[in-house]
């Protein structure tokens, strides 16, 4: 009877009607992963949805989003800032970064695709950090010392603590107090001890 009186209820009033679609928030939340967020090295999320994308696109986003980064890494070293927007413009290029879906959306969030590129890109600018403000003074004077690797190389080399073999045989050299952080460690002289005395068999000791 209840069933009955429902169905001539509904058919007099009809089904209540859908309810409006809530809207969608497009915008960032405040754990999106962007550019500026990866570089700082700051905890994120890749958030942003994957699309379809010219690679050429991809790899203009990468050079103007380390721009600004490599400037501010090179404290105003223009050799040094040079070096970081030519090795940004391979990365742009490279499979890491080169890709056909999309970096970040048109609002700047991240996508997951975009984490090794994004990683990569943040690895160069705290090279370049480590290159300006850690090995200046001993580049300086090795450059002083007439060593045949430049100033630029010098400072780039050291930032990684992984020198040349020309950069080891001037620091080996040169400029030993500037340079300590890098200079090879030269191996102390063994001491020299005295034989062991051997027993003479027409007087052997007593124990």
């Amino acid at each position: 009877m209840c069933l009955l009186a429902l169905l001539l209820l509904i058919a007099q009033e009809g089904l209540p009607g859908v309810p409006p679609r809530m809207p969608v928030d497009d915008e960032p939340s405040a754990a999106a992963c962007t550019f500026p967020l990866v570089l700082r090295g700051e905890r994120c999320a890749y958030e942003a949805s994957s699309a379809p994308a010219d690679p050429r696109d991809n790899a203009g986003a990468v050079v103007d989003a380390g721009r600004e980064g490599c400037a501010a890494a090179a404290h105003g070293d223009a050799g040094l800032r040079g070096e970081c927007e030519r090795a940004l413009a391979d990365l742009g290029a490279s499979n890491h970064c080169a890709l056909r879906s999309r970096l970040a959306d048109g609002r700047g969030r991240l996508t997951h695709e975009a984490q090794g590129c994004a990683e990569l890109l943040r690895q160069e600018i705290s090279r370049t950090s480590r290159a300006a403000t850690l090995s200046p003074g001993c580049c300086g004077c090795l450059a002083e010392s007439r060593c045949a690797v430049g100033a630029t190389q010098c400072k780039r080399e050291l930032a990684d603590l992984m020198p040349s073999a020309p950069l080891r045989s001037c620091l080996s050299r040169s400029c030993s107090d500037l340079c300590s952080f890098a200079a090879p460690v030269r191996n102390a002289p063994e001491e020299m001890l005295p034989p062991p005395p051997t027993d003479d068999p027409r007087n052997p000791k007593k124990i």
